[in-house]
């Protein structure tokens, strides 16, 4: 490996959660890549293996070599309306055309509907120093930690290294410190033996601190794209907006208010001669 190590900055206490479902990421720069995905979302008995041979027989053509990537890399506009079948990581370097331009109604037997966006992912490589990398790649792997944290990775065995790749969706600082002892541990070494490098070496990065918030229901600048049969493709409208469920929520928020109102009244109306019934008798003015 060429790539230099890259470690949190020490003032990263005053980089604060951003929350929306982005993790504290100081493990950043050249770490963190900008790239292109093509998600694909159709009918549940839909055959995926012939939607997906049609889209990379476009991208062989076009010398685009695409990866597959959890759905969780996408906002929360696409997800919300629906998870996709399919998640596929262009290239970096690729633009957003050139996923556009993989969409084709030819390649489609049943109706997809496609959304092309720019999301940012980690692109790292997690190396230690290692005397046996084969045998500590099985313990490694024997443990299950790696797993757990990072979902798929892939490990390369150096002469005297054990380099683990990661490309997916931003990871918290907290996940990367658990990877590096995960790794540290078996290797009998500690955390900060880990090296955390850049899995594209000479990328420009990204400040994820400067980085705005995509907003939960919209689609971050991306393009829906809808294929019905063999239909030309065309763009379509996404609405931003979920009106449906706040509509919802505000008619169910009348109903609960009214039915408190009226068992108010009920109750004080019942309550009025109960308490009557409690009062001290009046001496009767006759009396002695």
């Amino acid at each position: 490996m060429t790539s230099t190590s890259t470690t949190p900055a020490a003032a990263s206490a005053s980089r604060s959660e951003i929350g929306n479902g982005r993790p504290l990421v100081n493990y950043d720069g050249p770490l963190v890549q900008r790239r292109v995905v093509l998600a694909i979302h159709t009918r549940a008995d839909a055959d995926l293996p012939t939607l997906r041979a049609g889209v990379d027989q476009r991208a062989d053509g076009a010398n685009l070599r695409l990866a597959d990537i959890p759905p969780d890399v996408l906002p929360a506009g696409v997800l919300e309306q629906a998870v996709p079948q399919l998640t596929l990581l262009l290239p970096a370097g690729s633009t957003e055309d050139d996923a556009r331009g993989l969409i084709d109604a030819s390649t489609a037997t049943q109706p997809a509907q496609y959304f092309v966006l720019t999301v940012l992912v980690h692109d790292l490589v997690f190396e230690v120093d290692a005397t046996d990398p084969g045998a500590l790649a099985d313990a490694i792997a024997r443990e299950g930690i790696l797993s757990d944290a990072l979902g798929n990775y892939e490990t390369t065995a150096g002469t005297d290294t054990l380099g683990v790749s990661y490309l997916g969706t931003l990871l918290g600082d907290e996940m990367v410190d658990s990877v590096r002892s995960a790794m540290a541990r078996p290797a009998g070494t500690t955390p900060r033996r880990v090296a955390v490098l850049a899995g594209t070496p000479g990328g420009t990065g990204v400040d994820v601190a400067a980085e705005p918030i995509p907003q939960p229901v919209v689609l971050a600048g991306g393009t829906a794209h809808e294929v019905v049969s063999d239909a030309p493709v065309a763009e379509a409208e996404v609405d931003s907006t979920p009106v449906g469920p706040w509509l919802a929520y505000w008619i169910g928020l009348a109903v609960v208010l009214g039915v408190t109102v009226l068992f108010a009244g009920w109750s004080l109306v019942r309550r009025k001669p109960r308490a009557s019934a409690f009062e001290p008798e009046r001496p009767d003015p006759e009396s002695p």
